[in-house]
């Protein structure tokens, strides 16, 4: 025996929303800022900043491609003189905003890795969340040499950047759970570019499926191997290049294995 009741059909609208429209709100703040595993990170990844850059008090840190400033904000909280740069305006208004609220010492700034400028260098300089290897690899070659230029000499630089033997953890289909919806991702690693992406998709409870339209990481990470990023480094002027594997203390070299590669190297003194 049925009731006769038909299930109704769940009907879809596909809409596409650029990365300022909605990717970067969605990604760096809703998503990220109700995440409790994501705050355990971000703690741990400033645990380790500190510990391997020798990170003290009244020092300054450059922290490139800083988001919505949740880890700029933890080293401030250590007096750390933070300065975060991004290159969309709404996190660097969120960043900015709630540094004001909680009466940090941090400042913000709308600017891209490729061509920013500072006043003077900085004792740290960091790029943390996986946030170098977006561009051409001539532009990320750009991108260390204008780091080099913001470090001060004597100083340290900290850079992260997706692993390319752990790559094909991110490949094919794959999905989660929030609290607006399931959020698709279709991974791709071309091993020819070794550049890793794929489309994101947010399928709301509604219908709506929200797809990736502009976005600045929308041709992928280029995922660098030590020996690729160790030459990269020393080119740009960098000295005496370091790779781990975790966040985790104490520090661990990286690994074949390794979800990670942490990239640290000095500028000389002179």
């Amino acid at each position: 025996m049925t009731s006769g009741k038909k299930t109704p059909v769940q009907s879809f609208r596909r809409v596409e929303r650029s990365w300022d429209e909605f990717w970067a709100e969605f990604w760096r703040i809703r998503l990220v800022g109700s995440d409790d595993a994501v705050a355990w990170k971000n703690q741990q990844v400033v645990d380790f900043c500190c510990d391997v850059l020798k990170l003290k008090r009244g020092m300054t840190l450059l922290d490139l491609g800083c988001g919505a400033g949740f880890q700029a904000h933890l080293f401030a909280e250590r007096g750390i003189k933070v300065h975060g740069i991004d290159i969309t305006p709404k996190l660097i208004a969120h960043a900015s905003t709630v540094a004001k609220k909680r009466k940090l010492g941090a400042t913000f700034s709308v600017g891209d890795m490729r061509t920013f400028e500072v006043e003077k260098p900085f004792d740290r300089v960091a790029i943390l969340g996986m946030s170098f290897g977006f561009g051409t690899d001539e532009e990320n070659r750009a991108t260390l040499k204008n780091v080099f230029r913001a470090t001060k000499a004597g100083g340290k630089v900290l850079i992260t950047g997706q692993h390319p033997y752990s790559a094909s953890t991110h490949a094919g289909p794959e999905w989660m759970e929030t609290s607006e919806g399931f959020l698709i991702h279709r991974g791709e690693f071309d091993p020819m570019t070794s550049r890793l992406g794929g489309p994101w998709e947010l399928v709301c409870p509604d219908g709506t499926i929200i797809t990736e339209g502009d976005n600045p990481e929308s041709e992928g990470i280029r995922c660098y191997t030590v020996p690729e990023m160790q030459s990269l480094l020393i080119e740009a002027g960098f000295k005496n290049p370091l790779f781990y594997g975790s966040w985790f203390l104490p520090p661990s070299e990286v690994q074949w294995f390794s979800m990670e590669m942490i990239s640290v190297a000095d500028k000389p003194k002179r």
